[in-house]
């Protein structure tokens, strides 16, 4: 048996597990105990719940495929834009998450702080309905989210992120913590916004220490805190 299948079965057999119980039940020294619990955590085969605390993967991973009209548009602005970074999805990525499920046909493009206004002159040129870091009542009153429209933002440092296809996409933490602070997603907000944490607890593996780092960064702590404990799902 290899030294990851022993882990994994140890695993199942403990309601969670950590570097130093691997050291002392299964003999292994450190450093291999933390590289595996990495590895491990990295194929989706165990969920870190906490400060060096890994739990088996129970639920499935939340996983945002980007289309080839996503990819496409990737491709041209980091070829316009090679050093900037970028953060790319649709309004599709939250439809497993919401309670009344709206219909979005946005395409968000987040990049660096700096590059934001040459990304959204360079988009008006080559794609009809681009908007800048709308808020609410801009969104309400001038955006049609059924028709497909681009939605420039700026990406915070630090995002929690997956990677499709040297694409950078959003993370699930990012997203749940994003809905609260961008005003665009306003009407994401209020007592849907408790359902979606629900749904996202109920449906997918959360990483709650990652997800509240971010909201720090995103002044969103406590609102964060608030609705994990809603959820029902808050690990020490």
């Amino acid at each position: 048996m290899s030294l990851k299948q022993h882990i994994l079965d140890y695993a199942r057999s403990h309601e969670q597990i950590g570097v130093s119980q691997l050291v002392s039940d299964l003999g292994i020294n450190f450093n291999t105990a933390r590289q595996y619990l990495s590895s491990l955590t990295k194929d989706n085969m165990i969920a870190r719940i906490g400060n060096g605390e890994y739990k088996l993967a129970d639920k499935q991973v939340f996983r945002f495929i980007p289309s080839e009209t996503l990819a496409a548009l990737y491709r041209e602005l980091k070829d316009k834009f090679p050093f900037a970074d970028f953060c790319i999805y649709d309004g599709s990525i939250f439809n497993t998450l919401q309670h009344h499920v709206s219909i979005n046909h946005a395409i968000y493009v987040e990049t660096n702080r700096d590059a934001v206004d040459s990304v959204f002159s360079r988009l008006k040129e080559t794609h009809a309905k681009v908007y800048k870091q709308p808020d609410a009542k801009f969104v309400y009153d001038y955006v049609n989210l059924q028709e497909q429209c681009i939605i420039v933002k700026t990406f915070v440092t630090e995002s929690p992120i997956n990677r499709v296809d040297d694409m950078i996409v959003p993370a699930l933490e990012k997203l749940l913590v994003d809905i609260q602070r961008d005003k665009d997603f306003d009407y994401m907000q209020g007592l849907e916004l408790t359902y979606i944490f629900e749904a996202a607890y109920n449906l997918y593996s959360v990483n709650t220490p990652k997800m509240l780092r971010y909201a720090r960064r995103r002044n969103t702590y406590n609102s964060t805190f608030s609705l994990i404990e809603q959820a029902g799902e808050y690990d020490k």
